[in-house]
């Protein structure tokens, strides 16, 4: 028998909840709503210079059930219509609002934020800039990046008014935080939101990838090091004619390397120059890879006739 009074007794309690609602809903109310901001009749031409917010902030008064049904309402939008506008004008968005705004019968518009926007038109123009990927990492103890950081696609083509398409000169994506990295990585990014309304630009998702190894280091010992723009009526002697380096990189990286992947050279010009009889010289890397320390560090020359 108790088992049989348990569902009456929460289907009560449901209905009572119901009704209660139902009742409350027919109540006015006062709530602050963001409303999309739409863009109508803009010429193909021509594009937007000034930036202009995506929604707008409308204070309105209703009964709960007017309220509710403007919240679900997919279509509620603050309209802007440029065939109205000039090149450079004021629009002050609590004028004509019934025409901008689309409320159900019955919805009081009471204060609408912000009250003004300068709305500025140049012509419309294309330009294709790099994508700028913003990685924020941390390695494990004992491992670091080598190379660059690239994106696939690099760059994107963007559209806007030719005003505001002159300050941009990359487009970033929305920081991507990796902690503990021992490998190489390839991971999805999202570009960041700015400008949704005056910029268009594709809707996609770059791939980041850079290389991540064991850092080590090595040694490179007698590479030869040359003179360059000697006067044919001169003779430079180098000593050491030879330099040693130690280097650092991924172990991939440096593993193969050998003298002869390096070009150590002093230029002629630094000798004429120099007061102290002694140059450095300097060195040319493979991509990725680092001189940590040189040997000697300077070089001693004799200039002969």
């Amino acid at each position: 028998m108790k088992e049989k009074k348990l569902p009456i007794f929460f289907f009560s309690l449901l209905f009572a909840f119901f009704v209660w609602v139902s009742v409350d809903l027919g109540n006015e109310f006062q709530i602050t709503l963001d409303v999309p901001v739409r863009i109508d009749n803009l010429q193909p031409a021509k594009a937007i210079a000034s930036s202009i917010p995506q929604s707008v902030q409308v204070k309105i008064q209703g009964t709960g059930w007017q309220l509710l049904n403007t919240i679900i309402s997919p279509n509620i939008r603050y309209a802007i219509d440029f065939s109205n506008l000039s090149k450079r004008d004021t629009l002050f968005t609590y004028k004509n609002l019934n025409e901008r705004i689309s409320f159900p019968h019955g919805i009081h518009i009471f204060a609408i934020y912000p009250e003004s926007v300068l709305v500025m038109l140049d012509t419309k123009i294309s330009k294709t800039i790099p994508i700028e990927p913003d990685v924020r990492v941390s390695y494990r103890r004992g491992f670091d990046i080598v190379g660059e950081v690239r994106s696939s696609p690099d760059s994107i083509t963007i559209s806007g008014a030719r005003s505001l398409l002159n300050t941009i000169t990359q487009w970033r994506t929305k920081p991507v935080l990796l902690t503990d990295i021992n490998a190489p990585a390839k991971i999805s990014a999202e570009l960041i939101d700015t400008l949704q309304l005056e910029i268009s630009r594709p809707r996609i998702s770059p791939v980041i990838e850079f290389d991540v190894q064991p850092i080590a280091e090595k040694t490179i010992t007698d590479i030869p090091i040359d003179i360059s723009q000697v006067p044919s009526n001169r003779t430079i002697v180098l000593i050491p004619p030879k330099m040693s380096i130690i280097i650092r990189s991924g172990v991939n990286t440096i593993a193969a390397l050998t003298e002869k992947d390096f070009h150590i050279s002093v230029d002629y010009t630094a000798i004429l120059l120099d007061t102290s009889g002694m140059v450095q010289p300097t060195i040319h890397v493979p991509k990725n890879v680092t001189v940590v320390q040189r040997e000697p560090d300077r070089i001693q020359y004799v200039v002969r006739k």
